[in-house]
């Protein structure tokens, strides 16, 4: 009973802290991933990103261990991150399923995208981009990985970021939820 009750705290502790939605982009090319043999770009929404250091420019950003974004972050030692504006909550959902590729018109998800300096793809979405370098991955017990990334390029539009707050999606607390 004392650890249902504690377990209800942090649950409700976790959700106090402020979480907002981005999609994470990367590109690698076949020859240099495990799981397939031909060019790949991998993109999902996360909710777990923050700035991490002011000199150097650094965010940090928590992927799932057993994802293809995960692999594919590795491989390519680079991603972008778009903001999420209050106007882009349909991708929220767009995002967090397989991601479709079409690699003619360079689109991923629907969503169109040019190559960034680092291979990495910029999306054509979003209030903010920031591309980046990996620097570090950091292995934890959890289920999650923490990449940390050093800013290479950054766009902002300016507009309101969607949190949580702003949506009935949430992926904190002691389990994820949709």
């Amino acid at each position: 009973m004392a650890t249902e009750v504690a377990d209800q705290q942090l649950d409700k502790a976790l959700k106090q802290l402020s979480y907002g939605f981005y999609i994470v982009a990367t590109r690698k090319g076949g020859e240099d991933l495990e799981t397939r043999k031909e060019d790949w770009v991998s993109a999902a929404t996360v909710s777990w990103a923050m700035q991490s250091s002011f000199n150097p420019p650094l965010i940090t950003i928590a992927v799932q261990k057993d994802s293809d974004l995960n692999e594919t972050i590795q491989k390519a030692q680079s991603f972008s991150l778009s903001v999420l504006g209050k106007q882009d909550e349909e991708l929220i959902k767009r995002f967090a399923q397989q991601t479709e590729v079409d690699y003619s018109n360079h689109k991923v998800n629907g969503i169109s995208y040019t190559e960034g300096e680092t291979g990495a793809p910029i999306l054509d979405c979003g209030i903010a981009s920031l591309e980046c370098k990996l620097e570090d991955a950091l292995t934890t017990p959890g289920d999650h990985l923490l990449f940390v990334g050093r800013i290479v390029k950054a766009t902002s539009k300016g507009d309101q970021p969607i949190t949580e707050a702003d949506t009935r999606k949430h992926y904190e607390g002691t389990s994820p939820r949709s």
